[in-house]
């Protein structure tokens, strides 16, 4: 079997470059700087544990890979970048099984519109991707997954893939509902946009970030969605919530505001809360708010943490 990538930024850089290290078949799919830099260089992989210099194979594009029987591919890219890659992969690689290593709830479907074998990955992992041809994790175990086929179900496919994760030393579980994780994960990654555009410390405004994630909860809950917390999956699964970790990082959307990228994900993440309230009639002024300030960070190329803690309780209206 061999893994092709497609999103080669932290995490999938870093997932690449760990199943290359257990002696896997790999190949990367990622933006021209970073390929540029693997290709000639290596990837550079720090973590806890140590540096090591992986050497594997990377392109820019599926027009330059040729999928083969038992491929399987990682989309690994951003929310927003997701049709785009699926409508790239799809001339070459339609037949091939897609498993979506991503925040958000939404890529699945998308994904269920180009390919018939679509599996959803609920991620958890501390990477970061500041400079090509180098990743960061700061986790060892380097992450866990919970797995499963979209909308429901398991299949064989998913125990070779979760076989080959386990070799390589991330934390795997199979589950045949594995949506209610992904929105659990949802609810943690409403905490990014914080992280983004305020310069506190995350124990200072501590409550914002309680703010955001229990407005998703009632809203959630008068939606009938069900979800699995991190604390739950703690609680049901510890052996995979004792990891070392080692300093402190930045989420992805704080990454991509310092790239100054053209997006973030933030309407895939607080931008969901803000649809589903909408939709019911709910209001949603915390996660409304922290999406309106990313969207206009990106648009005016500002680099994260702008705000202070104070400013932006009072933007927010929690003052």
């Amino acid at each position: 079997m061999r893994t092709v990538i497609y999103g080669a930024g932290g995490i999938g850089s870093v997932v690449g470059g760990y199943l290359k290290l257990a002696g896997q078949d790999v190949i990367l799919v990622g933006r021209p700087g970073h390929v540029r830099a693997i290709n000639d260089r290596g990837l550079r992989i720090i973590s806890p544990s140590g540096t090591r210099l992986v050497r594997l194979n990377a392109v820019t594009g599926a027009d330059e890979l040729e999928f083969r029987d038992g491929d399987v591919s990682f989309l690994c890219v951003k929310g927003q970048d997701t049709e785009r890659a699926l409508d790239q992969m799809a001339p070459a690689g339609s037949n091939v099984p897609v498993f979506c290593f991503q925040n958000g709830v939404r890529n699945e479907a998308l994904a269920a519109r180009f390919v018939k074998d679509v599996y959803g990955v609920m991620v958890d992992m501390w990477v970061e991707y500041l400079v090509d041809g180098e990743v960061t994790v700061r986790a060892d175990p380097p992450g866990r997954f919970v797995i499963g086929r979209y909308p429901s179900g398991t299949d064989p496919v998913i125990e070779t893939v979760a076989a080959g994760l386990r070799s390589a030393g991330f934390y795997v579980k199979v589950t045949p509902d594995v949506m209610p994780y992904k929105w659990g994960k949802l609810i943690a990654n409403l905490g990014n946009a914080v992280d983004a555009v305020c310069k506190a410390k995350p124990q200072d405004v501590a409550f914002i970030y309680h703010a955001a994630r229990r407005e998703a909860r009632d809203i959630l809950s008068g939606a009938g969605v069900s979800l699995v917390s991190l604390k739950d999956l703690d609680r049901e699964w510890p052996e995979s919530a004792a990891r070392t970790v080692s300093g402190e990082g930045h989420g992805s959307t704080w990454q991509s505001l310092a790239r100054r990228g053209a997006a973030v994900e933030t309407d895939f993440l607080n931008g969901e809360i803000v649809r589903l309230a909408r939709r019911l009639g709910l209001p949603a002024p915390v996660n409304e708010g922290l999406l309106r300030l990313c969207e206009e960070m990106v648009a005016r190329r500002e680099p994260p943490g702008k705000y202070t803690g104070d400013e932006l309780a009072g933007l927010l209206g929690l003052k």
